[in-house]
């Protein structure tokens, strides 16, 4: 008897582990806690109800582009006590990571590693030094993050963008590091002439 009764006891909560784990509630706050600020775009279907803050992928990809007479068409602003990346066209700004502004040699990023390394203490606006580590074990394409002038990094780039910025760097090119973010984490990385041009 009490065999059945485990057995039925077993059966009822797997049904309502089951019920809780399918729930829309559950998938819903599954969803908003991808993106940014809670907004429910749908990371399966990539359909999004309109936002009013955050660019869409097609938006992104339509709205930060030069224009046809080459200049930028999105701008730099204050935002909440922080810069953002914001469109002419809608007034809508791209969460880090975005890859339209990266097409554009615009590598906005949340810094990696951050919490492994002592508290910035960085301004927005702030630049930041950009330190190459080809001989890091973990990633010859490696770049730290710094205070300037100082000999203590805070955190590094991702690998995907990284990828992307060691040749340019070692090369010679010059890239500017600017704060965007209040705590110093989210970072953009930029041409020195592209920075120019958007006043940073």
């Amino acid at each position: 008897m009490w065999v059945v009764v485990g057995v039925l006891l077993a059966i009822a909560l797997g049904c309502w582990l089951l019920a809780k784990a399918v729930s829309p509630t559950a998938h819903k706050q599954q969803t908003d806690d991808a993106r940014p600020n809670g907004s429910s775009q749908d990371p399966i279907n990539d359909v999004a109800p309109t936002s009013q803050t955050w660019l869409s992928k097609e938006e992104a990809d339509s709205e930060l582009v030069r224009d046809e007479r080459g200049t930028l068409a999105f701008r730099v602003e204050r935002r909440e006590g922080e810069f953002r990346f914001v469109s002419q066209e809608s007034g809508k700004q791209p969460s880090p990571g975005n890859l339209a502004l990266a097409r554009l040699g615009i590598f906005y990023l949340n810094v990696r590693g951050w919490k492994n390394y002592p508290a910035s203490r960085l301004k927005v606006g702030d630049h930041i030094g950009l330190r190459r580590e080809p001989e890091n074990k973990y990633d010859p394409n490696a770049i730290a993050v710094a205070r300037p002038g100082s000999k203590h990094i805070y955190g590094y780039v991702n690998k995907g963008f990284a990828r992307r910025l060691a040749k340019p760097i070692d090369s010679g090119r010059e890239f500017v590091g600017v704060v965007m973010g209040r705590a110093g984490v989210t970072v953009a990385i930029m041409p020195v002439e592209v920075a120019e041009e958007l006043d940073l």
